[in-house]
């Protein structure tokens, strides 16, 4: 059960829709601009994690 957080600061902000102060706001593709996620990890971040692509 979720607190409802994002619910109580749209009633306190007076904004019209709970979107408006949705924290990780996420497209109907599930896609986050502010994160550009999901994308494809570099190379870089794989070797940090200790990561191997197969394929």
């Amino acid at each position: 059960i979720a607190l409802g957080l994002d619910r109580l600061c749209m009633l306190w902000l007076g904004e019209s829709s709970i979107r408006d102060v949705i924290a990780f706001p996420k497209t109907q593709k599930a896609h986050d601009p502010m994160s550009d996620a999901p994308s494809r990890p570099s190379a870089a971040q794989l070797r940090e994690l200790g990561v191997r692509l197969l394929g």
